[in-house]
């Protein structure tokens, strides 16, 4: 991840903030290009640093806790939105926290279209599961991604530690889909110890609800992930034998597998998030010498926390495989993985 210029540093007041705002626009006014000459047209936003729930893997929980107190104000967001479009940006992620608990949610999503992005959210549905605000929201969103991590209350709700999330999380998605037929619903479920047996009924239930695509998402080690992570954590060998019988259970729902080497997932390696990931630049709170400031990260590769193992040298995936967590190359073993050798 490599870090660009501080966006917006850390202001106590909001007179200062909006004075960093007006300055920036005018500082960046070149397209994001790597080293690589690719140009980025994804715009990761973090706008909430707060959630109503408690995931037993939240990989933000670390975050949230130490940003909580620094509101993401609508002058913030205006100001990257707008320097973000001047250099190119194409797509805009809203991301947290919890992000529709934001108070200027709908407005955000609205400038981002008159920007002429297209807009997306990743969201646990507290807001969008109420009508009234999906009547309001969903004609600026053109897609979301719901946080479902089983196929039942009990399995969902035991995951995010607050009773209620299964009905509001497909509330949410059945809001989305009334107010607009057409709408690409999108699901990510984590996958650790407490649920993994359960996938296949998951992506069942995924595909009932008309979900358009689903994640499977491997336990990132950050957060409380990080925290309790060996005791969390699916087994590469398990991940070996439930995750290549994914597919034929999802029909005509797309499937991507994150955070998971390519080998572990047999005939369907190309379904890796891996070969599917654009460069993207991240906007969020961060920590500077003697301060806290909104910073952009420039992220070429899907290679957060993810390191190739042994077992990984001379694979034939070597160049687009992101290889193991490095945490559990830390823990555990990694001799369940596969490697294709070159001839």
């Amino acid at each position: 991840m490599t870090s660009l210029p501080v966006l917006s540093s850390h202001a106590p007041s909001e007179a200062d903030t909006s004075a960093n705002a007006d300055g920036l626009a005018e500082l960046h006014d070149t397209p994001w290009i790597g080293p690589n000459g690719k140009r980025t047209e994804w715009l990761e936003l973090h706008l909430t640093y707060t959630c109503p729930e408690r995931c037993v893997f939240c990989s933000e929980e670390h975050r949230m806790q130490r940003y909580k107190k620094f509101p993401v104000t609508w002058g913030r967001v205006a100001t990257v939105l707008r320097q973000n479009a001047e250099r190119g940006v194409k797509r805009v992620h809203l991301t947290g926290g919890e992000p529709t608990i934001h108070p200027d949610f709908v407005r955000t999503l609205q400038l981002a279209k008159k920007l002429g992005m297209r807009t997306s959210v990743g969201t646990i549905g507290t807001m969008l599961a109420r009508p009234d605000f999906a009547d309001r929201a969903v004609p600026f969103l053109d897609e979301a991604l719901f946080s479902m991590h089983g196929p039942d209350a009990e399995t969902h709700d035991a995951m995010t530690r607050r009773e209620g999330s299964f009905v509001q999380v497909t509330g949410a998605l059945a809001q989305a889909q009334r107010v607009n037929p057409d709408f690409n619903g999108y699901i990510n479920s984590v996958i650790t110890r407490a649920n993994v047996e359960r996938l296949p009924d998951t992506v069942r239930k995924a595909r009932d609800l008309g979900a358009k695509l689903l994640v499977v998402s491997n336990l990132t080690p950050e957060g409380l992930g990080f925290d309790d992570y060996e005791r969390l954590t699916v087994r590469l060998e398990q991940l070996a034998e439930i995750l290549p019988t994914i597919p034929e259970v999802a029909g005509d729902m797309t499937i991507r597998f994150f955070g998971v080497p390519m080998c572990l997932l047999g005939p369907h390696r190309m379904l890796s998030n891996d070969l599917h990931w654009d460069p993207r630049v991240t906007v969020e709170w961060g920590d500077l010498p003697g301060k806290v400031a909104f910073q952009g990260f420039y992220n070429w590769t899907p290679d957060r926390k993810r390191v190739r193992a042994a077992e990984c040298q001379g694979c034939a995936w070597n160049t687009v495989c992101m290889g193991v967590y490095d945490r559990y190359a830390e823990v555990f073993p990694t001799t369940a993985l596969r490697p294709e050798r070159v001839a």
